[in-house]
């Protein structure tokens, strides 16, 4: 369906899982190719339950990857290249219980590997996951074809589990950002990690204070640019940080008294644009907050609508030079746009 709003022409396509209209699913993820879906479905009969794919349109298609009770898996995500999928599994109830990060093949059912582990990202080409190890205190890159980690870089982080270790890579492969909250200190950091001629060096990027706070990093298409989307519970408000060439403390591009959903915001394909979830009323005992998906234009700084208040929720990604992603609870969705700017 085309749609037009604040001069904006595009289309929104809605995307379901191929399985029946009451399942009950959730981290619904679109993969690079486009064709296929991978979703967690939490109905079902003992075993049946867990992270599920299927092609889009197929419902022939559709099977268990790996089984997990209901609740488990708490987020899920694609490689770049779309051939395996890595997911965070919630720790067990019980004393001493860790929080654990998986992965498995996107073709063939059953778990390739479980470590410990509170975040995780893929490497730019997807031949590697880097895992956040609050136990081993450490930075860890697992390659699929390695046995044994090797850590890029220290993790130090005893932050509330609501608020997992985000990791980021820039589109080369040359930066990682990553994330550590440290409670007990009142401090949440980021750290970059980057190669320096045949080394690879890493250090404290910047620190926000405060424990209680979702810093979620984005990288602009070429990765000339980092953003910092920043939701302070404590403080409760919320802002939004774009960091040229990594140089200097950073330019303020939004700033808002509400919390916004803690949803990692994306870049358009030529960076003019962040596209993010904004809270528009705020939730109170009787009611939830009123979001709206929107596009913030970088130079003029003003918003333009992408969908009613409440339409969809999720988190954006950039798919291709026309498209954003929205990959939801129970839905995916593309922004197809006629002007890729």
């Amino acid at each position: 369906m085309a749609t037009q709003l604040a001069g904006l022409r595009y289309q929104h396509r809605t995307l379901q899982a191929p399985v029946p209209s009451d399942a009950v699913l959730r981290l619904c993820r679109l993969a690079p190719s486009g064709h296929r879906i991978a979703f967690v479905r939490e109905d079902g009969p003992e075993g049946q339950t867990g992270i599920w794919i299927g092609e889009i349109h197929n419902a022939h298609s559709v099977r268990l990857l790996v089984p997990f009770k209901p609740g488990r898996v708490e987020d899920l995500a694609f490689s770049p290249d779309g051939s395996h999928i890595a997911y965070r599994v919630a720790p067990l109830l019980g004393h001493g219980a860790r929080g654990t990060v998986g992965w498995a093949s996107a073709d063939a059912p059953g778990e390739i590997r479980r470590v410990e582990g509170t975040g995780f990202g893929w490497t730019a080409g997807g031949k590697a996951i880097l895992v956040a190890d609050p136990y081993r205190k450490s930075l860890l890159r697992y390659g699929l074809d390695e046995e044994e980690p090797r850590a890029l870089g220290p993790f130090e982080d005893d932050a509330d589990p609501s608020f997992p270790a985000q990791i980021v890579v820039s589109p080369d492969g040359e930066h990682i950002v990553y994330t550590a909250g440290r409670e007990g200190e009142e401090i949440s950091e980021v750290w970059l990690v980057k190669r320096e001629k045949n080394a690879v060096v890493t250090s404290i990027f910047t620190e926000i204070p405060g424990g209680n706070v979702h810093i979620l990093p984005f990288w602009s298409p070429k990765g000339a640019t980092l953003g910092l989307f920043c939701v302070h519970e404590d403080q409760e408000k919320t802002a939004l940080i774009v960091v040229p060439r990594l140089e200097g403390e950073g330019h303020v591009l939004y700033e808002s008294s509400y919390l916004d959903p803690a949803r990692t915001p994306t870049f358009t394909q030529s960076a003019r644009s962040v596209a993010f979830f904004r809270t528009e009323k705020p939730g109170d005992e009787e009611r939830p907050a009123t979001t709206r998906f929107i596009l913030l234009d970088v130079k003029r700084e003003t918003f333009a609508a992408l969908a009613e208040p409440d339409e969809i929720i999720g988190t954006p990604r950039l798919f291709d030079g026309r498209t954003i992603a929205v990959d939801g609870e129970g839905l995916a969705h593309l922004f197809v746009f006629d002007d890729p700017s």
